[in-house]
């Protein structure tokens, strides 16, 4: 039996001591106290554990397990799901900002509309020095709606793949549970985190909200398996990863609570996304980072800091040459 109304907040950090504190400061600023914060530390060789046990100290609802076992992101973010006590959950990324009323403004609609399994709000950017973005990660068409069904969530989410800021919502724990385990279909830790909002998006109803109550950090995010290898390798490499995904989602369309006609449509909807995202999509990614890097948009850094290189050795310390798409401690930031 989960405690009415307590939220619980999953950390998983591996080396966080740059951002941690200032994350932590912003969840246990929330006006809305009725939460527990569960660190999973994944055997940081940095500050974090003197931070997190510092933290603990202060507030009893701050409570931090270091990990056992050194587990790749997803794998941390099954984990911490055993950690659950509340009604609701969240995960929050050890570099993120909330704003004060993210927490009761989530919370305030979930038990208000008891079918909904997630609710999230809009977001900007935040840099490494805590500069915020003015620029919405997602435009109003963008925002998932209550009355929308199943089928019409998930073919807008083939199509679109935006896990940020959906991701980072509130959820009813029974539904968060329900879309579970977080799977790995290849050597990367790429699209983990949309297989499972597919998932979930099949099983329940979802809210967007347009207001900007998340700022999620803008930095390097370097680890690319496409590094070093020529356009036509990485490329095939690229595709390669996709075809996987593409079988990963069509089973779980294959077993999603839709009706056939449904099923068969989405289907062809995964088929189309694969090859949008392997040929003119992934054209038009690598022309928005031009623009990025011509500052004429808001948009991932491209430029790498001293979070990379911090990252980076913990990464590769604990997993020796890992191929790994996205952030070193948590894949969904991919």
């Amino acid at each position: 039996m989960k405690t009415p109304g307590l939220v619980t907040i999953m950390v998983p950090v591996l080396n966080g001591e740059l951002f941690l504190p200032s994350a932590l400061e912003s969840l246990l600023a929330q006006d809305y106290s009725q939460f527990e914060i569960v660190i999973l530390d994944n055997q940081s060789t940095d500050r974090t554990a003197e931070i997190c046990r510092e933290y603990a100290r202060r507030d009893p609802r701050v409570k931090y397990v270091l990990d056992a076992v050194n587990r790749i992101s997803h794998d941390a973010a099954n984990h911490l799901a055993t950690f659950i006590t509340g009604e609701f959950c969240m995960i929050a990324c050890d570099d993120d900002l909330w704003e004060p009323n993210f927490l009761g403004t989530m919370v305030r609609y979930l038990q208000l509309y008891p079918d909904v399994g997630l609710v999230f709000p809009n977001a900007c950017y935040v840099d490494v020095d805590g500069n915020r973005g003015a620029q919405r990660l997602l435009a109003g068409r963008h925002l998932y709606r209550r009355e929308d069904s199943a089928f019409r969530n998930v073919w807008r989410y083939l199509g679109q793949r935006r896990v940020v800021p959906t991701i980072f919502g509130v959820y009813r724990s029974e539904a968060y549970m329900a879309a579970l385990p977080f799977d790995t279909f290849d050597e990367t830790i790429a699209d983990v985190d949309n297989l499972f909002l597919i998932k979930l998006l099949t099983l329940t109803k979802v809210q967007g909200l347009d207001a900007v109550l998340f700022y999620y950090r803008n930095k390097f995010r370097g680890f690319d398996p496409s590094n070093g290898k020529s356009w036509s390798s990485a490329w095939s490499f690229y595709t390669g990863h996709q075809w996987r995904f593409l079988r990963k989602s069509l089973n779980v369309v294959d077993h999603a609570p839709l009706s056939n006609v449904e099923r068969f449509l989405l289907r062809v909807r995964s088929c189309y996304a694969f090859v949008a995202v392997v040929s003119f999509l992934r054209v038009r990614s690598n022309l928005g980072k031009i623009l990025v890097r011509l500052k004429f948009r808001e948009g991932p850094s491209i430029a790498k800091d001293i979070h990379t290189d911090i990252r980076s050795t913990a990464l590769q310390a604990a997993h020796g040459d890992v191929k790994a798409v996205g952030d070193a401690n948590i894949g969904f930031k991919s």
